[in-house]
């Protein structure tokens, strides 16, 4: 992703690899009495063998939150919760929340806006009646709090709600904000959408915050800026511009993701009308980001015509399943600001896509060979690489901090890969064992010919 811990590359590019979109999008489409334009602005989890799914729907001048739950990831059932009425004045439907019936014990549907983007985290070491902790963003019109920000819902099973504080524990900032509990070091991580006045526009922008509790956040700060390299598209003409209109953010490995909603907008100051895809960033510590490679989009738009051409915004899903990772995102089949081709009415659906594991990004050598070097810690038994070395080969060394390879790990002894494999194992000719080796600090050093290399590990 990074060269946090590379130490030299040599004759290799770093290949963005966009995510493959399945061939049944859209996976949930608004087929209900109580849906018009579905929304991800939710949450997806895999549970065991079951996945499940916190999304909205926005009509009837509302958003109304739904619940869906499935095998595969493809095909979903929306189980009747029997919890509030719809429309309809039904309860037969898969309505799971209301912020206001929470707060008025008023089942009953209510035209305003409520809970917008549903983080679901899990978070038992709050207590099993806060096995899930929600954090959703309101405005202060929908009338049950006085100013808009960010509020907590806590359930012991993602279905039965209880409220949180009266108040929002990050006042303010704007309507999208994506949130994680980082259990690795037990903190909360979230990026709030603000606009900030940047090169002579006010811009939706991307900025981090970060709890122990959930409850006192950090002020939030910048966490990625578009520069000029960000508005090469625009091609200098006026009102064109980039925006961070938000992004998801996941624990990945050793890293932190971002799934970066990139708003190319094309109406100068109203601010209102252009395109959103996703692009790739990174982080060490949740805090300092940047943008992955040469900023190709890591999901793409469709193509004009298709039903996701205008906008694909990626939601709270990141999910590792096996030997792929798959997320979710709305597609639009029309401009921000409403724009379609001809006159197709506007629509909006949830589709997913998926990656093979770790293969976000590569990077790759030509039939003329390419080196990366990496400084490590031996910290297992084997040395494992995630490669595509099919139409070429890889080969390794271990070395010194000096440079120096280290005896009976040369490149000469080396068993080249010419696979293409998630897990394959390196080794070395003759009576070798990394036993002798293990905590200490070597460099591994890769030839790569007409190859490519997306993780390396030890176990």
């Amino acid at each position: 992703m990074d060269d946090g811990e590379i130490a030299l590359m040599r004759d290799v590019e770093r290949v963005i690899h966009p995510a493959q979109k399945h061939k049944e999008n859209p996976v949930v489409t608004a087929d209900k009495q109580w849906e018009d334009e579905l929304l991800f602005g939710g949450t997806v989890r895999k549970e065991g063998n079951r996945y499940r799914m916190w999304y909205q729907s926005h009509g009837w001048d509302t958003y109304v939150n739904l619940y869906a739950e499935s095998r595969d990831g493809i095909q979903w059932n929306r189980p009747y919760l029997g919890r509030y009425e719809d429309f309809t004045r039904s309860l037969e439907n898969n309505i799971y929340l209301s912020r206001l019936a929470l707060r008025s014990d008023n089942l009953g549907p209510v035209n305003v806006n409520q809970d917008h983007n549903q983080n679901i985290l899990y978070t038992p070491h709050l207590g099993e009646d806060k096995n899930y902790t929600m954090i959703s963003y309101d405005y202060g019109r929908s009338g049950y709090s006085a100013c808009d920000g960010y509020f907590l819902a806590f359930s012991r099973d993602g279905l039965e709600w209880t409220d949180g504080p009266e108040e929002p524990v990050i006042p303010g900032h704007a309507d999208v904000g994506w949130f994680l509990f980082d259990e690795e070091e037990g903190v909360f991580r979230g990026i709030v959408k603000s606009f900030l006045n940047i090169r002579g526009y006010s811009r939706r922008s991307v900025l981090w915050t970060e709890s122990d509790d959930g409850l006192d956040w950090a002020m939030p700060r910048p966490a990625l800026i578009p520069e000029l390299k960000d508005e090469e598209w625009a091609e200098g003409r006026e009102g064109h511009y980039t925006q961070f209109y938000g992004m998801p953010i996941f624990r990945y490995e050793s890293m932190f993701l971002g799934l970066l909603q990139v708003f190319r907008c094309t109406d100068g100051r109203t601010s209102s009308d252009g395109t959103v895809d996703v692009h790739l960033t990174c982080s060490r510590d949740g805090k300092n980001w940047q943008m992955v490679g040469n900023r190709d989009a890591i999901l793409e738009r469709g193509q004009p015509g298709d039903w996701d051409w205008g906008i694909v915004e990626t939601g709270n899903a990141l999910v590792s399943d096996g030997d792929i990772v798959r997320t979710y995102f709305t597609g639009f089949n029309c401009l921000h600001g409403g724009h379609t081709i001809g006159d197709e009415g506007k629509r909006a659906s949830i589709g997913t896509a998926t990656w093979l594991r770790d293969r976000f990004v590569g990077l790759r050598a030509g039939s003329a060979g390419g080196e990366v070097e990496v400084n490590s810690v031996v910290s297992g038994a084997e040395l494992h690489i995630n490669t595509n070395a099919s139409r070429g080969s890889l080969s390794a060394e271990l070395c010194h901090g000096n440079g120096k390879p280290i005896e009976g790990f040369g490149f000469s002894q080396c068993m080249k890969l010419s696979e293409d494999g998630l897990d394959q194992v390196i080794r070395w000719r003759g009576d070798t064992s990394l036993v002798s080796l293990a905590e200490k600090q070597v460099r591994i050093k890769l030839k790569l010919n007409d190859a490519e290399v997306f993780s390396i590990w030890w176990e």
